[in-house]
């Protein structure tokens, strides 16, 4: 595959005039069709279709630039390999940001692993952070981004990703559940626990800000 389809755009669009003039009546159904044919220009436009999305996605999970572009290459290369098994019981949609899903948990699994390492060569090499100095450093970090993304980023990923699909993906129950493989009443479930943790977070975070400064 060209690897000129794969390059992240820092607009998250690629352009493809002459793919576009020669394809833009044609829905996903026949791109994927002709994709598994080996026509590239024709997984070119779904590429355009849905990078955007899949980026959005994979930058919530992930809420960090470089690593979501990266995934969403990484998705794409996993597509296009992965379509001579793609059957088409779900929507390519759906199927591609399963695949997203899939590449975020194993990034982040990775990101566990690393800051694992990382904490045990900074422990022989410099003593700890006094009480403190990580609550200075936590205050700093909390001063430097959104407040709700990050509580958002503190759930746990069963809770973030149904959260981030279904508030700020607009993806529909049916949709969520073709994703992430489970029943629409589980979903529910998750959802259901997920905005009241995330409020209880928003909640702590704002009385824990109130005494510091009062103090």
């Amino acid at each position: 595959m060209s690897e000129s389809l794969l390059q992240p755009p820092h607009s998250l669009g690629i352009p493809f005039p002459n793919v576009v003039s020669q394809y833009a009546e044609q829905d996903d159904t026949q791109f994927v069709a002709a994709s598994r044919n080996g026509d590239q220009d024709a997984f070119a436009m779904l590429v355009q279709r849905h990078q955007r999305r899949g980026f959005n996605l994979d930058f919530r999970m992930l809420q960090n630039y470089e690593e979501a572009s990266e995934i969403t290459q990484e998705t794409f290369l996993a597509a296009w390999q992965g379509l001579p098994s793609f059957r088409g019981d779900a929507r390519f949609s759906t199927w591609l940001y399963r695949i997203a899903y899939n590449c975020c948990l194993k990034q982040l699994e990775q990101r566990k692993r690393d800051r694992t390492l990382q904490v045990a060569m900074q422990a022989e090499w410099k003593p700890e952070l006094n009480i403190e100095e990580q609550a200075n450093a936590e205050l700093e970090a909390h001063a430097c981004q959104a407040l709700v993304r990050k509580q958002l980023s503190t759930l746990p990923t069963k809770y973030r990703i149904v959260l981030i699909l279904r508030h700020l993906q607009d993806m529909t129950y049916e949709e969520m559940a073709e994703i992430l493989k489970l029943p629409i009443g589980t979903i529910k479930t998750h959802l259901f626990r997920a905005r009241n943790l995330l409020k209880e977070r928003l909640e702590a975070f704002e009385l824990d800000w109130s005494s510091r400064t009062r103090g």
